[in-house]
């Protein structure tokens, strides 16, 4: 089982889910590029994904999450609640993928 740390996500509207993540070691810059349908798998078979607060370094978890809102079935991801903003899967950098 592998552990990876998420640097930045991809959204698309009108309520900004996720479509894919990059993982790397260094914020904003990923070394692999996965879809969530890829992420979920990799979950389901014990791997593990988190992101990292750059300003206190705290780690939060991220897990496999269905959209909730009246109308939407999405099946997403996200990170654990805690009280750091900066690693939170929204605030994250927004993949720049060439």
């Amino acid at each position: 089982m592998a552990s990876y740390r998420i640097v930045c996500v991809s959204t698309e509207p009108p309520h900004r889910h996720i479509v894919d993540v990059g993982t790397g070691s260094r914020p904003g810059a990923p070394n692999w590029r996965w879809s969530v349908d890829e992420v979920r798998s990799a979950l389901a078979t014990g791997d593990s994904f988190y992101t990292a607060s750059a300003s206190t370094g705290e780690r939060a978890a991220v897990t496999a999450d269905d959209c909730t809102f009246i109308g939407c079935s999405v099946k997403t991801i996200r990170s654990a609640a805690d009280a750091v903003e900066d690693n939170n899967l929204d605030n994250l950098h927004t993949c720049n993928w060439i």
